[in-house]
Parts: C-alpha cells; structure tokens; sequence
C-alpha cells in the first residue's frame, strides 16, 4: 500500500504569482507516480486537490489594494497576508488531518503550515517533511523561526543553508535538493509573446514592488547603459507606475514594455525574448532562471553561491550593483553563442528528478 502523503498550501489554486504555491502543486502532481497524495488547498488545481475552504493570502493581498483596509490590517501587523492565511487554515486544515490521517504531512505554507503539521504530530506522531524555501533571507530570520517547529526532515536548497542550521540546531536532519522546473511547459518550442520591441530584448520578472529584493531598478539602469537593447518586463505590483516613469526616463519610450500575463502564458513571453536577467538580493533559489534556461535563454544574475549552482555555464553571473559591471556582462550574453548550454543546465533540475530525491527522503519517514 502506497503512504499517504498530505501537501499542504491555501494559496495553491487561487494564484500562480508565487513559487511555493507553484512547487507544492508539481510535487504533488509528481509524487503521486510514488505516493497517495492529497494537495490540501483553497481552490482546485490538481486532480489530487481536497479543497478546504480558508483565506488564502492572495485574497488578502487584493483587498490590501484598498488603502484603508491596507492601513487597517499594516496596522497590527508586517504581513497581514500571510497571518490571515494561517490563521484560517489552521482552523479548517486541522480538524481534516485529525480524520483523515496521513503517513507524512508536508507542508508548504510557512509557519501556518507548520503549525498545522505540529499538532498532527503531537496527537498520532506523524513525521513532518519542510522545504525552507526562504533560505538565508533576511540573515535566516524566516529559517530560524521555522526550526523551532523540528521538522522530521527539513530540505535546503544549498550547502550554505545545511551548514547554517547545523550551527544552530546541529540534531536537525537536513537534506539538500533543489527546486524543479517543468521542462514540458518551459521549452524553446512553442508560441511567442508579440512584444513589438525592437532590438535584442532582455526580460526580466518579479514583483513592481520598490520595498521587495527583486531590484528590478537596478536592469533598468544596466540596459540604459546600451543600445539597441529592449527590456521586457513582466510583472504586477503596487509600483507599477513607478516603473514605467523610471524606464521612460532611462531607456525613453520605444525601449521597454512593461506586461502583465497569466502564468500559463509565461512560457510564450520566454521565447520571445534573447536573454533572461533579475538582479536580486537574498534568492532563496530563483525558479525563474530555471525557467529561462529550460525555454533556451541565457541568464545574467547576481553573483553569489546560490545562483553560480544554477546558472552553472549558461550565463553571467556579476555584481549586478555595479551597473558598468552588469551592463557589460548583459552585453556579453547578448552577443555569446550559447548553443544549448541553458537547456543542458535546466535539465540537471526537472521536476522527475527532483521527486525522485524527495520520494527518497519520504520513504525513511
């Protein structure tokens, strides 16, 4: 009989803007070749879905659109969102698992999640299985408040991160396996997104937010270092205007575009550009650079261990603070051959392979 394996996210379903609600749903999707999985979520997604009903964060981010409602929720806490999730899920997620038990709960969800997980436990010892997917963000704050949980196994993305939580919980089992990608979705066969721009078109994708650590400031002041270069962005946030008076500014009108696409047509806006860049600070992994090599682009992102791991040869990886720097490596990447060195790379990270490694890891639970 195949365990019974619980995958946990509310958001899963309701958006597709973030990566754990994008990964719990292809490792569910992929551990069910191995397992009886159950994606616990707010809306159906999966053919595995069991669609509990709670607030996901996405839906408190849309309401936090509402300036009074933002300044009400700010007002008591960082990250109403995500509060509001956990709180709700708590409520609603833990009284299924108390009747329908599972082998291994896995959940995806941060501390919300884990809360969920942490009373299974507690009423039928049932080992909890966690992917630290914020790394050393923020010096490790997110990853130190989740050990006090003691996940059965705990996954990191990277040696660094394994080191880190063994210096401070040196009885914590840790294992490293990387993200995936969908190497069926994101390939150079397909459609393309019409852009209309002119030129070598570089694309970058995060959140229009000026407070995040995507830095999307600093690619447009690289490509206004050159000419007969395009930046494509794609993304949404609440500083959507800012971006536009910045690149009209910089690169003028006829030099950037900034876009908004559904998740299913990501792929398309990938083939439509020359070379793939987000200039970030703290990746916990970056499962866009995944997607960029797997879609045949090469990729300029920020030099540090992580994304060296990733980008392996195909790319530049710089310090993108230092715009000449970054400038000239985005040039470089332009104007390289890169043959098939991105999809090679990509390869290394499917979404099988990377089951395979977990279904291993679940298997000792």
């Amino acid at each position: 009989m195949k365990k019974k394996v619980a995958v946990i996210h509310p958001e899963a379903g309701f958006s597709s803007s973030g990566g754990s609600q994008l990964s719990a749903y292809e490792m569910a999707e992929h551990l069910a070749t191995f397992f009886d999985i159950k994606l616990l979520s707010s809306s159906k997604c999966s053919e595995h879905s069991v669609v509990i009903p709670c607030i996901p964060r996405g839906k408190v981010k849309k309401a936090q659109r509402n300036k009074s409602i933002n300044w009400l929720l700010t007002r008591f806490v960082s990250n109403p969102s995500l509060l509001i999730e956990s709180l709700t899920s708590f409520l609603t997620y833990t009284p299924y698992l108390m009747f329908k038990r599972c082998d291994v709960i896995y959940p995806n969800n941060d501390y919300g999640g884990l809360a969920v997980a942490a009373v299974i436990r507690k009423l039928f010892k049932t080992p909890i299985l966690y992917t630290e997917r914020a790394g050393m963000v923020s010096n490790g704050k997110v990853l130190r408040r989740n050990l006090k949980f003691k996940p059965d196994c705990l996954v990191v993305f990277n040696q660094e991160t394994k080191e880190y939580v063994h210096s401070i919980a040196p009885e914590q089992r840790v294992e490293i396996i990387p993200n995936g990608v969908n190497l069926a979705k994101f390939s150079p066969q397909g459609e393309k997104y019409e852009h209309g721009l002119q030129g070598k078109v570089l694309l970058t994708v995060g959140a229009l937010n000026r407070q995040n650590h995507k830095r999307i400031h600093l690619a447009i002041e690289a490509v206004s270092q050159l000419t007969d270069v395009s930046l494509l962005i794609c993304g949404d946030g609440p500083d959507v205007q800012y971006f536009k008076d910045l690149c009209t500014q910089k690169l003028g009108a006829q030099r950037f575009k900034i876009v908004k696409v559904d998740f299913a047509d990501i792929p398309n806006v990938y083939r439509s550009v020359d070379a793939f860049t987000l200039p970030s600070e703290d990746e916990p992994f970056g499962r866009v650079y995944l997607e960029a090599m797997a879609s045949g682009l090469p990729v300029v992102a920020t030099d540090d261990s992580m994304r060296r791991t990733l980008v392996g040869k195909a790319g530049v990886v710089c310090d993108v603070e230092n715009i000449e720097e970054y400038a000239a490596a985005i040039a470089t990447t332009l104007s390289t051959d890169w043959a098939n060195a991105p999809i090679e790379q990509a390869a290394d990270f499917s979404w099988e392979s990377v089951a395979e490694r977990y279904a291993e890891v679940i298997n000792t639970l």
